[in-house]
């Protein structure tokens, strides 16, 4: 029989994943009214990114494939699904696009200042205040006009929840303490860096509280419901701790994919946007110093769990 005390792991598992997601979509909106907000999310988004990178290459990639490529004589067909991951993820954010006008109206300011230089103080001052009214005006009247570009936040969401899923079916299959802990402990510390990007991605496209929330809970769900349910099959079908063969089989596919999905994540949602040219290079070393802050939080866990065997 399955144990006792992984079957309490794995609910405790499924409400702290819960409420980790939820701290997750909180993190963005708790800054939401600083004046620094656009700065706050892209470290946020940043650190993010360093940690997702962290799950896939320290825990995820090093212990796929196991059964999966020994069924090929060794073949390294987890590898070719990983990138299968990566691809999807990729295509489905670039179909998305993005909108991101912040970052491309820093600046306009000084442009008007460099360009009426020649005029006295005076006529400066003047052309200056009626352009920022006209300007003001004319923000508010294409804020409401202008449609939200839904679109990089579907593409998102859909290429989260296939990692999400695939990561919940993966923690749901393990039947063990040791791995269960380990698999939990991996999704749980990476779990609020998901929802922070699909969060910052809707805020950034314009989207109200509410419109975010039908994005957000999904994503926050998605993976307790398939860990949970995964556990459950295995449970009630096999009542021991060992996975037959095909389980295996499955657990190894969807870790794999996952680990893809992740490292699409890292590049096109991280450091494709974040890190861009209009950084200035003060700006781009603490980003890069932010996404090594979130990498090296996944690091010493491995290191520790390294030294712990030892």
């Amino acid at each position: 029989m399955i144990e006792k005390r992984v079957l309490t792991l794995q609910i405790v598992a499924f409400f702290a994943n819960i409420a980790v997601g939820v701290v997750g979509i909180a993190l963005p909106y708790l800054f939401s009214n600083n004046k620094n907000v656009e700065k706050i999310m892209s470290y946020m988004n940043c650190a993010a990114g360093g940690v997702l990178g962290g799950v896939s290459i320290i825990h995820i990639l090093p212990e796929t494939g196991e059964v999966l490529n020994k069924l090929v004589n060794d073949f390294p067909l987890s590898f070719y699904i990983t990138f299968g991951g990566l691809f999807i993820m990729v295509t489905l954010v670039k179909l998305g696009g993005h909108s991101h006008g912040e970052h491309e109206t820093k600046g306009e300011y000084k442009e008007i200042v460099n360009d009426n230089d020649t005029y006295t103080t005076n006529e400066s001052s003047t052309l200056l205040n009626n352009h920022s009214e006209c300007k003001d005006e004319h923000h508010h009247h294409e804020e409401s006009l202008k449609p939200k570009n839904i679109g990089s936040v579907i593409m998102l969401l859909v290429g989260l929840m296939i990692h999400d899923v695939s990561e919940g079916i993966s923690l749901g299959l393990c039947t063990t303490f040791d791995d269960t802990f380990q698999m939990f402990m991996a999704i749980f510390l990476h779990k609020w860096c998901e929802q922070v990007c699909q969060a910052i991605c809707g805020i950034r496209e314009g989207l109200s509280f509410k419109q975010n929330m039908a994005f957000l809970v999904p994503l926050c769900m998605a993976t307790p419901i398939a860990q949970i349910t995964a556990f459950f099959i295995i449970y009630f079908t096999t009542g021991s701790g060992e996975l037959p063969l095909t389980a295996l089989v499955v657990q190894d596919c969807f870790m794999s994919f996952a680990a893809g999905t992740f490292i699409g994540i890292m590049f096109e949602e991280v450091i494709a946007v974040e890190m861009t040219e209009s950084n200035s290079k003060k700006s781009l070393i603490f980003k890069l110093l932010t996404f090594l802050l979130g990498f090296a939080l996944i690091s010493s866990v491995s290191i520790y769990e390294w030294a712990s065997n030892k």
